[in-house]
């Protein structure tokens, strides 16, 4: 059965005509200039200037003037405006350009290693949710229920009608695609909602946030029951060097949920080049 870890990786752009690679390119763009767009009306930063968040224009959150689409256009408005503000020359973070060009250069890897493929479109949609979910959670420690909950059905949908992230060795425990996700789902959920229970009983105060638990069982409801172990253990490891690189030594805050995903992104790639497969990956 062909999954994303087995499948024959294409490793050549020469699939593709040169019009499919320009349209890949600025959808592949647009994508990034969108989850900048996203990050930060989603942020709890957006709430004060009292827009809406779906229908509302963009705008400098500086002089609050709207941008034309000329201003929108990803990376050739940085350029061309020198990472400034027409209006008031006030500095545009550099985040919104290195945004656009890191989903450019990911996508562009999906394409060049899936082809054009149901993997593709699956592996960029995670991608697109991961990247706001670790940025809103290690800036502000929020991860949107909407984009959690998104996780999960991607999940569902990717394993139960592609088997995306099933392979052949699952099938001896598990009959049925549904199950496999369902198990990742409950068993992500409930673990991290019991390790708080019993943090709570103990210091009288939430240790995990909600969100976390979400998150945890929509990896789960991707990468199976049996990758939750490996992911947990690589966001502790992670959330142990970001506690101890913190400058602010009062505050005790990790962003976990960054940390899961980060953990999940290692997992699929020691499963998909099987690396240490006997130890770390059934």
């Amino acid at each position: 059965m062909t999954n994303i870890y087995n499948f024959e990786d294409f490793n050549s752009f020469d699939f593709f005509l040169t019009i499919e690679l320009i349209f890949i390119s600025l959808f592949l763009l647009a994508l990034g200039s969108f989850s900048s767009s996203l990050i930060y009306r989603l942020s709890p930063n957006f709430y004060k200037f009292k827009k809406n968040i779906f229908t509302s224009r963009s705008f400098c959150p500086k002089c609050k003037s709207n941008l034309s689409p000329l201003e929108l256009i990803p990376i050739v408005s940085y350029l061309f405006q020198f990472a400034k503000c027409r209006s008031c020359k006030s500095k545009i973070s550099f985040y919104y350009f290195f945004n656009e060009c890191l989903f450019l250069f990911v996508g562009l890897w999906v394409f060049f290693t899936f082809g054009k493929t149901i993997y593709s479109l699956i592996i960029i949609s995670i991608f697109f949710i991961y990247l706001i979910l670790i940025v809103l959670d290690y800036k502000y420690f929020y991860l949107p229920f909407s984009l959690n909950i998104s996780l999960v059905f991607i999940g569902f949908f990717s394993n139960y009608f592609y088997f995306v992230f099933i392979d052949n060795n699952y099938f001896l425990i598990f009959d049925n695609p549904l199950m496999f996700s369902l198990y990742g789902f409950i068993l992500g959920y409930f673990s991290l909602w019991l390790i708080n229970y019993i943090y709570k009983i103990l210091y009288k105060n939430d240790g995990i946030g909600g969100g976390d638990f979400i998150l945890y069982g929509g990896l789960g409801s991707i990468f199976g029951p049996f990758s939750l172990s490996i992911i947990l253990l690589f966001a502790a490891i992670l959330g142990c060097v970001l506690y101890f690189l913190k400058k602010d030594s009062s505050s005790k805050h990790i962003p976990l949920g960054s940390c899961l995903i980060i953990g999940s992104i290692l997992y699929f790639f020691i499963k998909k080049n099987e690396l240490l497969e006997n130890i770390l990956v059934i």
